[in-house]
């Protein structure tokens, strides 16, 4: 089934359409939120993220746009549980009261601006060369280590760091042309 397809029936609260998105793009989000995670989270955590990426999809499926693929918004919404996961687990090791003001979930109503931005960083990532869309992606979306980017591409680390710096200040510029102050550097 195509993502189009699919989105319209997740819409429509299909729970069949919520077990095809689950045996189409498991391992993907699994993969995402274990590469956030590491090596200090077991099999078990990792699951369970990922089962949390796929319960706010349908808790949020109305926001889904068909004219768009499922992946990137799949990807950012692993990143975010995975790191909800991080801030969690590092609030219960340091339960000092400055930790628990620094983490914060991220609500339904803010996956609503976070799919907006998403949108608006595909749209702009569409328009970059294979090479430096490929880096942000797997550099942000996938959790994976400039070395081994930069390995996957043959190219040396510092030169898959400079193209990097330079997606974000694209990216950084466009953001802020379309109102987002937050991505004005400072």
């Amino acid at each position: 089934m195509n993502d189009k397809r699919l989105i319209i029936k997740l819409k429509k609260r299909s729970a069949a359409a919520l077990d095809q998105l689950i045996a189409e793009y498991s391992s993907y989000v699994y993969t995402i939120v274990r590469n956030i995670l590491g090596s200090g989270f077991t099999k078990e955590d990792a699951e369970e993220v990922t089962s949390d990426v796929f319960f706010r999809i349908w808790q949020t499926a109305e926001n889904l746009d068909e004219k768009r693929k499922l992946s990137p918004y799949l990807a950012a919404c692993a990143r975010n549980c995975a790191l909800n996961k991080l801030r969690t687990v590092r609030c219960e090791l340091h339960s000092d009261e400055l930790m628990a003001d620094l983490v914060s979930d991220i609500s339904v109503e803010n996956d609503i601006e976070v799919t907006q931005q998403l949108a608006l960083v595909t749209d702009r990532l569409d328009e970059l060369s294979e090479q430096d869309k490929e880096i942000f992606v797997r550099f942000y979306y996938y959790g994976e280590k400039l070395a081994a980017v930069s390995a996957h591409l043959g190219i040396s680390e510092s030169a898959c760091k400079t193209r990097l710096s330079r997606v974000r200040k694209k990216l950084r510029e466009y953001l802020t042309e379309r109102g987002y102050s937050a991505y004005e550097k400072k």
